[in-house]
This record gives C-alpha cells, structure tokens and sequence, in this order.
C-alpha cells in the first residue's frame, strides 16, 4: 500500500500525467487521492459518485436559476474551474480552524464545516443557521429540564450507603447518545504522533469527534453539520430527500415523528411507490418527480409544480 502510494505520488507530480484527468481536478486533491484512494476507498468511491466529483462550480453557475445546486453568485477564481474534491473541502479557511494541521505539505483542517460550505452555498448555510437545529447542542446542555431527563437515562445507578443515587454520565455516553443527535463540542486538545502506512505523522487529538450532529459547535466557531443530511462524501441529495435520513433522529418516545409519518397515508405511499420517483431532481417537481410528500418535502425542498 505504501508503494502504490509513493508511485502514483511520483506519477502525477513528474510525468505531468494527471491520474484524474477528466474532470478537471486541482493538484492538491490530486495529490490527496494518490493515497487516499488506496488508504480510504470507501470514503473516495462515495466521492467519486458525488455530484461534487463531476461538476465544476463555473458550470453549476451557467445553470438557469431554479435549477442550479449552488447558491452563490460568485465563486473564487482558484476554485471555480475544478472539480470539489478533497482539498477544497479541507483546506479552506485555515486561519478559522483550530483543527488545522500540516500534513504532506498541506495546512489540513480535520472538520469540515457548514462556513466552509458556504463558499458555494451561502443561502443554506443562512438558512440552517436560523434554524433551531444548529442551535440544538445549546438547547440541550443549558436546559435544566432536558439534563435531568438526559441523566435519568444515562446517568449510572448506584447502591451506596443504603440509598440508590444516580451518578453522571461520561461524556463517552453523553456523544453516543442525546449527542449524536444533538450534536458536541469538538476541541482541539493537542497534536499526536501516530505511525501510519506512510510513516509517522501527526494528528490533532479532537474530543467530541466523530461527530455529525445538527447542532455540533465546530473548532472555527460555527454551528451545526451539513453531514447528518448530505451525508459525506457523497452529499447526495436523493439521500437528504428521504424520510430515513430523518428518522436517524426523529424517532423514539420523546420524537416520534418518523413512526408518525411512517404509519400515516403519506408514508405508506411513499413505501409503496418511491422506487418510481425521481429524488435527485432539481427543481423537484410535484406530480412528476414524486406524488405525495416526504420530511424534506415539507421542511426543506424547494418544490415547484409541472409549470415551474
């Protein structure tokens, strides 16, 4: 694995022969996936058949209005021209992330954030913002009554001096839990070497990550995660269309609007007849994309009838 890498390093940075071609792809993502693609397969072939990986900005841009997946009017000239790959999700805004590291030459930053997705979608990026969910982490931890109800779950049971007390939750179980959904805190707590494929190199240490929570608190200081619905690489929208990607949250006794909508008209005609629906179309329209609605329909797509 360390050979391939150091040879398809050798071959994009000495024949002038990209490994990508076509699409147009920078050198930097070039030279992320001359490892990344054998290191991480998954994690590429989920890129590979994203949207992102085959369409420039320039060209989302010349789309008419409602047919356009990128909101910005202007894109910077350094990216409009190639592909969104590895490094212009991850080297973006270094001077905001805490999380930002030098590896193989690069200034990387771990966690990709709902700022730095606003380069090409600012209007979601507003949109979310105003949203309760990106405010969700602070709606939890600094609400009295939802910590109580959160350490009557969690919180670890014990007998002690002929009285049953409850002690807290670890913060282990506090992210697997209330937090996954809700989103943590990621801290940079430091760097640490590890040895690798590639040798040793050195990682941040992150507490609160892995996470995609809505209401995640990010080390550039923004709020919130794109993943828990775009999930990431692929950030398809087919994916944030359906009512699964919902219920990854919106399920149990204390949310149980995915069983709601799962029992009602709607969702029985969604189960029966979504394969025959269009979820990756944009402007999504009603009548011909799909017949009745899912979550997105009603709280986050951009709908239009046959007529636009």
């Amino acid at each position: 694995m360390k050979y391939f890498s150091f040879l398809a390093t050798i071959v994009f940075l000495f024949s002038g022969t990209s490994l990508y071609a076509d699409p147009p792809l920078s050198s930097e993502t070039e030279a992320c996936l001359s490892c990344h693609s054998a290191l991480h397969p998954g994690i590429v072939g989920d890129w590979k058949r994203s949207l992102h990986s085959r369409t420039t900005p320039a060209a989302g841009l010349k789309k008419e209005k409602l047919e356009r997946r990128i909101s910005a009017e202007k894109i910077p000239e350094a990216l409009a021209d190639k592909v969104v790959g590895c490094a212009e999700c991850h080297l973006l805004n270094p001077e905001k992330h805490k999380d930002s590291f030098e590896h193989a030459g690069f200034n990387v930053h771990v966690v990709v954030t709902p700022e730095d997705c606003a380069t090409c979608h600012p209007v979601e990026r507003n949109q979310y913002h105003q949203n309760k969910m990106a405010h969700a982490n602070g709606n939890l931890v600094r609400n009295p009554v939802y910590q109580d109800l959160a350490e009557s779950i969690n919180g670890l049971q014990v007998f002690k001096n002929m009285k049953t007390t409850s002690m807290p939750a670890d913060q282990e179980t506090q992210a697997d839990s209330c937090l996954f959904c809700h989103g943590t805190e990621v801290k940079v707590k430091g760097l640490k070497k590890r040895e690798t494929a590639m040798g040793e190199m050195e990682f941040p240490v992150l507490s609160g990550w892995p996470n995609q929570g809505v209401g995640r608190i990010n080390p550039d200081g923004s709020l919130g995660a794109c993943t828990p619905c775009h999930a990431r690489h692929e950030f398809s929208i087919e994916v944030a269309r359906k009512p699964y990607t919902c219920a990854e949250c919106h399920k149990g006794p204390d949310v149980p609007a995915y069983k709601v909508y799962e029992v009602s008209k709607h969702g029985n005609i969604f189960s029966s007849r979504n394969k025959d629906w269009d979820f990756r179309a944009v402007p999504w329209k009603v009548g011909k994309d799909y017949n009745a609605p899912t979550c997105a329909a009603c709280h986050a797509s951009l709908i239009v009838d046959a007529q636009r």
